[in-house]
């Protein structure tokens, strides 16, 4: 389903040179449950976005479901990106001046489209449990509210992947359950899962562990 050859990423910070990504290799199946783990920079973000299609690697290659991504036009790229891949970024993100309901819609306005979307967007809703918040605005939603609502709209375009970072950083422990059992359903039906944490709870909910330092991946055990 992913596979990562060899991938590598340097930033310049000063006059030094920092090894974001060091030559990572992962092969991840249709429908795994991957969690990596490791301290703030250590790469782990950057990978889930070389992964997902928002960082050019330097070297190496990046196959999700047999199409090599940074092979594609950026048009392309876009376009396979919004059809396979969905993030849910570390922070919510949200539109300020668009209701809940219209944040989820929000990937579809890209490509898709069709009748049952804002009925499928209000049961991603009432998945996470925001039934009653579905006409609400942001400034009206606390911060772990305000996740919940980014969390639905990831699965608005039915990813194959999900890439997501510290997806229940701001959630409590009975919410982060909720969440965690959104994503073994979900996994369950064949959508890939990476996520990235701190959370060593989170982390072992995932059928494959690896732990990131310098920019380099190892498993974990």
């Amino acid at each position: 389903m992913i596979s990562l050859q060899n991938v590598s990423k340097t930033y310049k910070d000063g006059d030094q040179i920092v090894h974001a990504v060091d030559g990572v290799s992962l092969e991840v199946g249709a429908g795994d449950f991957v969690s990596v783990v490791g301290h703030s920079g250590s790469g782990k973000t950057t990978l889930l976005s070389l992964m997902g299609g928002l960082t050019k690697p330097q070297s190496g290659s990046v196959t999700i479901g047999g199409t090599e991504i940074w092979n594609l036009p950026d048009n392309d790229l876009s376009a396979f990106r919004n059809k396979n891949v969905n993030f849910i970024f570390q922070f919510a993100s949200l539109v300020p001046t668009l209701t809940c309901l219209e944040n989820v819609l929000l990937p579809t306005a890209f490509g898709k489209s069709g009748d049952g979307l804002a009925e499928y967007a209000r049961s991603l809703l009432e998945m996470v449990g925001l039934k009653d918040k579905i006409n609400s605005y942001p400034s009206r939603l606390s911060g772990g509210q305000q996740r919940r609502v980014a969390i639905a709209r990831a699965f608005i375009n039915s990813p194959r992947v999900v890439l997501a970072d510290e997806p229940t950083g701001d959630l409590d422990e009975a919410t982060e359950s909720e969440i965690m059992e959104i994503f073994r359903k979900k996994c369950a039906e064949g959508t890939t899962f990476i996520i990235v944490t701190h959370n060593s709870s989170l982390a072992a909910e995932a059928k494959s562990r690896y732990r990131m330092s310098a920019g380099r991946l190892e498993r974990a055990s």
